[in-house]
């Protein structure tokens, strides 16, 4: 009896479940570190030698963190970059801000951001950023952000390490904002608690060889995020897995780096700290990024009411280089929202970095499905029935890739 397909359902099911077991992915969160373990074993299993490179990142241990209002309180999560308040909380009028013209009158105030509906994912996006600094400028004691959206659950947002902590900022359901935005007209106080420690921390980005030819093919994945991120990450953990077990055996001719990047949430930092020790470019003969969301279950919403459908989330997307795009349109033709191939998107995933050090032939798939930065992105988000025939496109774009390697050897760059 042969081994078993690494592209098998119930390898990819055993793959996902394993991962949302290891529950919070948070950087340097203890999720996190088991996370990394078991892909290091897996790594070495397949014969890869692995380095470790550190990324130091904040970690918050939240004691209190709340809103109160007069006539209700609701827990809040704290948000990066972390300021807190002290266990006392601070106490002052709320303002709605839904647009920056209503930010002047934050004021000494605590700014609610109201987000218009859509999925959220970064301070950084156009529908965040140019609130929240409206509001700093204003002069805000701090902000809540309220991310109406599909799940009307908490988002946690992508932020940079870099940025300094201007004013305490936290996340509140939108489930739970009515009786706040109520009190919001009568300009009565609330108080606002992000009692918490704020301690360094580090989380690790692995970075995997398996020295044979003289040309590369590369894969990376992200493996941290805010949450347990079944769909966000795991999805591409799963992927990442399978496609190195495949490589080795399909490809005994090729060397095969293979990179796991902590810190993804602060800005893909953990990406950028070791891109400079990837093969050079010019050996690369193709980089394939298992990026976010890459099959989530999808859902009918209908008169208040959401449904769980056999399909996968279409909110989702192929970005490739000019040098991939029209074997990504094959390769990916018939998976829905998949068909869409459009040139590598800077700020929205680690293969942006890759596509700017000159990385020619270059592939990611990036998704956004319902539950992404939610607490609900857990295990029943996920099936690997709607992942494998993903993963198994991932794989006839990388054949292709090889392919165009062979008959041009020196086109890596093109």
């Amino acid at each position: 009896m042969g081994m078993p397909s690494p592209f098998a359902v119930e390898t990819l099911q055993a793959d996902l479940a394993r991962h949302a077991g290891f529950g919070v992915k948070v950087s340097a969160s203890r999720g996190d570190a088991a996370t990394a373990a078991w892909i290091e074993e897996r790594l070495a299993a397949l014969g890869f030698s692995i380095e470790r490179h550190a990324t130091p990142v904040p970690v918050f241990e939240p004691i209190d963190c709340r809103l109160q209002g007069e006539h209700a309180q609701a827990p809040v999560y704290a948000q990066a970059p972390y300021a807190t308040t002290g266990p006392e909380g601070w106490s002052a009028p709320l303002v709605v801000v839904r647009t920056a013209a209503d930010a002047p009158g934050a004021r000494g105030a605590i700014a609610m951001i109201v987000l218009p509906h859509g999925r959220h994912a970064s301070l950084a996006s156009p529908p965040v950023a140019p609130l929240l600094q409206a509001v700093q400028a204003a002069g805000a004691r701090a902000a809540v952000i309220v991310p109406t959206g599909p799940t009307d659950d908490v988002v946690a947002f992508n932020a940079r390490l870099d940025a300094p902590a201007a004013l305490p900022l936290a996340v509140l359901a939108p489930r739970l904002a009515a009786p706040f935005l109520a009190q919001a007209t009568t300009g009565l106080a609330v108080r606002l608690l992000l009692h918490g420690r704020v301690q360094a921390g580090s989380t690790d980005t692995l970075c995997a060889r398996l020295r044979r030819g003289p040309r590369w093919l590369c894969l990376s994945t992200p493996r941290t995020g805010w949450f347990t991120c079944a769909s966000e990450r795991g999805t591409g953990t799963a992927a990442f897995l399978a496609l190195a077990a495949w490589a080795v055996r399909r490809f005994p001719e090729h060397s095969l780096f293979a990179m796991n990047t902590g810190a993804h949430e602060y800005h893909f930092a953990g990406a950028h700290a070791v891109l400079a020790s990837a093969p050079p470019p010019a050996d690369v003969a193709a980089w394939a990024h298992l990026g976010a969301g890459l099959a989530a279950r999808d859902r009918l919403e209908f008169r208040g009411q959401s449904h769980p459908l056999p399909s996968a989330d279409s909110n989702r997307f192929t970005m490739a280089t000019p040098a991939l795009h029209a074997a990504a349109e094959q390769a990916f033709a018939g998976l829905a929202g998949l068909e869409l191939v459009r040139a590598p998107v800077g700020t929205a995933s680690e293969l942006g970095a890759v596509v700017e050090r000159g990385y020619g032939r270059a592939f990611a798939v990036l998704g956004l499905p319902r539950v992404f930065h939610t607490p609900q992105d857990d295990l029943p988000a996920v099936d690997a029935a709607l992942l494998a025939p993903v993963v198994q496109a991932h794989a006839r774009l990388i054949e292709a890739a090889l392919g165009m390697d062979a008959v041009t050897p020196q086109a890596a760059l093109a």
